[in-house]
């Protein structure tokens, strides 16, 4: 009997639609398979080919138990006990102290600082990919300002066909691509990151100062007039603009507001006056009325009833006045659509972390089997993929 030899190309054609895992399995099967499932143009094909058959919310979640993975929404709705039962998981090391930054193509991106010495030559970021449990070296960051004026983001540059590495830092933008580890350097004049850090409750990491979205990244920032922007970063030529936030919203003291991506569009969120919580969509860039309320929904609807406590503010940024704090006993941020409605995050004081669905059509909460266990838990839109970490 003679053997059936198929062509190369109908074998990666073939080959292009299984899972990343089982992929990085049958490249034991020859060299010649190893060959084509490491070439560039297949890893590329098969990306491709995953981003055509994602039909399923990944969250990126991380216990009690130092477990980071992303999970599929339905299965961490029906079964949130799988995230400390998995044995496929980030390969967490203790000595450091994790700050997930974003994901991109199958991609997580982390900065890391040692967990007691808190100096600038102490703090790092990492690549990590799930699906080949790869990491990448770890790369240092250069003059490293205290977290609470930093922020981070990652994201893929398609004309260079590299990914960049962004730290935000007071008055700059400092990129980094990946592969030719070069750093670049953009002014920011009178601007500075807006920092969530020490304002959610539990310091539980879910809420965005940082988007990527179609070869941009957007973070949130504050002039030094006070105004509230949000800066749009072209990873393509490294230039970015400003836009503004929605015409109606008002800064409420504490309350910082949030931008989201969900189903590929970028999403503002914000706090009332101690009366609604409000989601904005962005339909189309550079233009004034370029935002279009989503939703609102009232505080009596989500249950919300705060206290208040007479405080001097220990966030202020280039003179803010935030002097008088309401005793936040909650914190709210979107984390994705889910059917008829939103799935919420809400982190309340001596509550813990909850996952609470709002269906807008009936106007009701219903509350998930999400526990505290669960220390943060962002919406990625992940894909698996074989790109490599280095």
């Amino acid at each position: 009997m003679s053997l059936l030899f198929l062509p190369e190309e109908l074998v990666a054609e073939v080959l292009s639609y299984l899972p990343a895992k089982s992929l990085t399995q049958l490249r034991c099967v020859s060299k010649s398979w190893n060959t084509l499932i490491s070439d560039p143009q297949f890893i590329k094909l098969h990306l491709q080919r995953s981003k055509k058959n994602r039909n399923l919310t990944q969250i990126l979640c991380m216990s009690l138990g130092s477990y980071i993975l992303p999970f599929p929404l339905n299965t961490l709705l029906n079964n949130p006990s799988i995230i400390n039962s998995t044995k496929d998981y980030f390969p967490y090391n203790p000595k450091y102290r994790y700050i997930f930054v974003g994901s991109c193509n199958g991609l997580f991106c982390f900065v890391l600082t040692l967990y007691k010495i808190t100096y600038p030559e102490n703090t790092w970021f990492q690549l990590w990919n799930p699906a080949t449990n790869t990491l990448s070296k770890i790369y240092t960051m250069p003059n490293f300002d205290y977290f609470r004026f930093s922020g981070f983001s990652f994201g893929y540059d398609n004309s260079a066909d590299t990914y960049k590495f962004v730290y935000f830092r007071p008055n700059k933008l400092e990129i980094f691509s990946f592969g030719s580890n070069v750093w670049k350097i953009i002014q920011l004049p009178h601007t500075v990151p807006l920092n969530h850090l020490n304002r959610v409750p539990y310091k539980r990491k879910f809420l965005s100062e940082a988007m990527y979205l179609n070869d941009t990244i957007y973070l949130l920032a504050r002039e030094i007039a006070k105004q509230i922007v949000i800066i749009s970063l072209k990873l393509g030529n490294d230039t970015y603009s400003k836009l503004l936030p929605p015409q109606d919203f008002v800064e409420v003291s504490l309350h910082l507001p949030t931008i989201h991506v969900m189903e590929e569009s970028l999403y503002f969120s914000h706090h009332t006056q101690e009366i609604d919580f409000i989601i904005w969509k962005m339909t189309e860039f550079g233009t004034e009325k370029c935002w279009i309320q989503f939703l609102k929904i009232s505080y009596e609807d989500l249950n919300i009833h705060p206290e208040y406590k007479n405080s001097l503010s220990p966030w202020c940024l280039y003179g803010s006045d935030f002097d008088i704090h309401m005793k936040y006993k909650y914190f709210l941020a979107p984390l994705c659509l889910y059917e008829s409605g939103i799935i919420l995050v809400q982190a309340a004081n001596g509550h813990g972390l909850q996952v609470i669905v709002y269906n807008w059509i009936e106007n009701r909460i219903e509350k998930t089997r999400m526990d505290s266990s669960v220390l943060w838990m962002v919406n990625q839109n992940y894909v698996e993929s074989l790109v490599p970490t280095s």
